[in-house]
């Protein structure tokens, strides 16, 4: 009976306790309430002050303030009114804009009232126009001279209030049973039973909070608290595994984006950036760490790019588009953006990636004028021996004074054209370095008095002086010598060429800071600086005209570039107009 009468005691003790300071404490706690939810909207008038002074000193509109009033109050939460100084209603979030002229004058109102001459008005009362208790509190707008010209006021309903103090109450109440019962019924089991492994859980709960999981949890203790540290225990391992897991999946990707040679950009559901690699670091010039929570156009400030992501989050579906940036020089870029989903399918974010396709427009810049210039270069020579062909076929294979001129020159073109496809599979193949002979040692001195024996007549012809200076010993070099042989004779048939008669060429085979040099210098016309760099494209010849009709394919340089290419080494070139030209190939060691 004891028992009952102390259990009964000690309840009622507890409750009214708890009873007690509750109600001492309701008056305090709603003034306390209220005065914060008071401040909260003074917070979000002076938010919105500066914005609304300027709406008012530009219009009185009330569709286009009852329209900024209602974005206000979406944002906010709260009742939003704008009020002019005379006290008329230009915007209330809480009556439709066609209500608004129906309203009373504001101008009595205590809070805006106190507003005018406080700087800042508050009051809590009963609103006719929506039928319950408001918090209200009012600010005044003013003029560059400091004059009012409106009030901006928030409003909530005083039912906050009371919810908030349920809320505070809730948990007041669940603990004053749960300390009755605990209290009474098991603080000596609890405290020797239960209270020091919980205690444990709880520790090793905030381990884990923070990341560190514990492996094994030690002193099991007996009962349901046993299974349940049993329990943590396991969870604890499986956290751990999974913890790894992933960050192991993390690092790994982390690592293909950081070394990918494309550029990556990751944004999330709400456009901001949430990734992007190197690659695209270096090209937009922002680190990771100052563009992280950016919105993309922030961030990167290119349109197409960031047009391409809000589209990708749009459509939801793989978008291409071709790009161009200057980084600095001008580049080709394929850009593929994608949405990014979630296990439920959802769309949380896009991802970017920037292919560079600079050197594949170029190579197709060069086909395409390679193939201009082979259909140029063949048009001419086929034209030519088409009008020889038809004059023969209309008599003139009769005429026994001029048929054979016509078959000879009809002989040379097509050696021309055989020269010019000659020319093309070499560059072809040089290009594709299949079917190349393989690289030997040989002695490129040779090399060079054999293409000098080729070329002998013609510079005989043309009583052009030739100078050789060759060193004395071999000079060795590891390459392909058919195509060596053909870089050195393409040298020297076009210092033959544009050499005039009587002039002079110079052949130089020697060794220099243990590398090959060949050079081959003449007296010829020499080209102009602004030709120089363009010498060794194929086709490319400085006079036209000129060029053709001193013969060859215009193909010479080019392949002399190509071949040193291959053996990675360098052709250069120094020119002077009127005095001659010098081309040195130079092989490595």
């Amino acid at each position: 009976m004891l028992k009952k009468i102390l259990f009964a005691s000690f309840i009622g003790i507890v409750i009214f306790s708890f009873l007690f300071v509750g109600i001492l404490s309701e008056p305090e706690i709603r003034s306390a309430i209220i005065s914060h939810l008071t401040n909260d909207l003074y917070r979000q008038a002076l938010l919105s002050k500066d914005d609304y002074t300027r709406l008012l000193r530009q219009t009185s509109d009330r569709s286009v303030i009852q329209t900024i009033a209602l974005k206000t109050a979406s944002l906010s939460g709260s009742r939003v009114t704008i009020i002019a100084n005379n006290g008329t209603v230009l915007g209330d979030s809480g009556t439709p804009l066609k209500d608004l002229p129906a309203l009373e004058n504001h101008a009595d109102r205590p809070e805006i009232i106190s507003a005018s001459g406080k700087g800042a008005g508050k009051s809590v009362r009963h609103s006719h126009t929506l039928g319950k208790d408001l918090i209200y509190l009012a600010i005044p707008l003013r003029n560059n001279a400091g004059g009012i010209i409106g009030f901006l006021r928030f409003s909530i309903p005083i039912s906050y209030a009371s919810d908030l103090i349920l809320r505070f109450y809730k948990p007041i109440l669940i603990a004053l049973v749960a300390a009755a019962a605990l209290a009474v019924l098991f603080s000596f089991l609890f405290a020797r039973f239960f209270y020091a492994p919980i205690e444990r859980l709880v520790a090793v709960s905030a381990k884990i909070a923070q990341g560190e999981i514990p492996q094994t949890i030690l002193h099991k203790s007996r009962f349901e608290v046993g299974i349940l540290e049993e329990a943590v225990e396991r969870m604890s391992r499986r956290l751990a595994d999974n913890f790894n897991k992933l960050s192991d999946e993390r690092g790994q990707m982390a690592a293909i984006i950081s070394n990918m040679a494309e550029g990556v950009i990751a944004i999330n559901s709400t456009g901001r950036i949430i990734a992007i690699n190197p690659v695209m670091e270096k090209l937009f010039g922002q680190t990771m760490p100052e563009v992280a929570g950016k919105l993309a156009r922030e961030g990167i400030r290119n349109n197409e790019i960031t047009g391409l992501l809000e589209d990708a989050l749009t459509a939801g579906r793989l978008l291409e588009k071709e790009i161009d940036l200057y980084v600095p020089s001008r580049k080709h870029f394929i850009a593929h953006a994608g949405p990014i989903r979630n296990a439920q399918n959802v769309i949380i974010g896009v991802v970017c990636v920037l292919y560079d396709i600079t050197e594949l427009k170029k190579l197709e810049n060069y086909r395409s004028e390679f193939v201009a210039n082979v259909s140029h270069e063949l048009k001419t020579p086929l034209a030519t021996i088409h009008s020889y062909v038809q004059t023969l076929a209309g008599g003139a294979i009769n005429d026994p004074e001029h048929n054979l001129t016509f078959l000879e020159k009809i002989d040379k073109h097509v050696l021309s054209l055989a020269a010019l496809i000659d020319d093309i599979l070499e560059i072809s193949q040089l290009e594709s370095k299949e079917g190349l002979t393989p690289f030997s040692t040989f002695n490129i001195i040779e090399t060079a008095n054999h293409a000098l024996d080729a070329v002998i007549e013609r510079i005989e012809k043309k009583k052009i002086s030739l100078k050789k200076e060759f060193a004395s010993a071999d000079l060795l070099v590891r390459g392909m010598e058919d195509h060596i042989y053909r870089a050195i004779l393409n040298l020297l048939e076009n210092a033959i060429t544009y050499t005039p008669d009587g002039g002079s060429i110079a052949v130089s085979c020697m060794k220099q800071d243990n590398k090959a040099l060949i050079s081959v210098a003449d007296t010829g016309i020499g080209i102009p600086d602004e030709h120089l760099p363009r010498i060794f494209e194929r086709f490319y010849r400085v006079e036209q005209s000129r060029s053709r009709q001193m013969g060859g394919t215009g193909l010479g340089l080019a392949i002399v570039k190509h071949v040193m290419n291959i053996h990675n080494g360098t052709v250069t070139i120094e020119s002077e107009v009127g005095k001659g030209s010098k081309f040195t190939l130079i092989f490595p060691a």
